[in-house]
């Protein structure tokens, strides 16, 4: 428990020595407010990682110095965290999300009504990690949505906008329903995520002309 702890307060120290709008500063206020303590803890049972391989080369690339706690912090409580894959659940019945992500995608829940290791009621908080040369589908939510970038290499497109590059320490907010669409390349990519509220609600893919030639 200590260690999966010691890992989401480095997060929130983090996001605390940044820059923050108004929403990602809420959200940092919310992982502030909650329950770390045995009483809201979930004796989740431990897994190797799907793509271990792939999170050692992602975790080995993050350099900066403000992110070491952070990723110290991560392979302290390897050996205590669950891992799951996205299998399509996030997203509605039959939407095509695509095979690349289907099968190089992995996450664990640190917060989590369900799967996390700390309950919340709505709250999700974890890592995410999706294979080299992926492309992330461009898709909305309802629920908000904050990442912290680990890794560089990582493209982002927002709504009808230019690819962009993320680099690693950035913060990217998804207000609800905003279109955003990942190329990852041969780097993986891993982030901490974060959806504070809505997060029962499913993804919805938004069709671009340009998606075969991305694929």
């Amino acid at each position: 428990m200590n260690r999966i702890k010691n890992l989401i307060l480095e997060i929130i120290a983090y996001l605390e020595k940044k820059k923050l709008n108004a929403d990602e500063n809420q959200i940092c206020k919310d992982l502030k407010n909650l329950q770390l303590s045995n009483v809201n803890y979930r004796n989740l049972k431990a897994n190797n990682p799907p793509f271990k391989k792939s999170l050692f080369k992602a975790l080995d690339t993050v350099k900066e110095n403000s992110l070491i706690p952070i990723k110290e912090s991560i392979y302290s409580s390897l050996n205590s965290l669950k891992w799951n894959i996205d299998n399509g659940s996030y997203y509605e019945k039959d939407c095509d999300i695509g095979n690349d992500y289907l099968m190089g995608n992995m996450n664990t829940e640190l917060i989590g009504p369900k799967n996390g290791h700390f309950i919340s009621t709505e709250l999700k908080l974890g890592l995410f990690l999706l294979e080299p040369n992926i492309f992330y589908k461009d898709h909305k939510h309802e629920a908000p949505e904050l990442y912290l970038n680990l890794t560089p290499g990582t493209e982002w497109r927002f709504n009808n906008c230019k690819w962009e590059n993320q680099a690693p320490g950035s913060i990217v907010y998804n207000e609800p329903y905003k279109v955003h669409a990942m190329k990852i390349k041969d780097i993986p990519f891993l982030s901490i995520w974060c959806w504070p509220k809505n997060s029962s609600k499913k993804c919805m893919l938004v069709p671009r002309n340009d998606w075969k030639e991305l694929e």
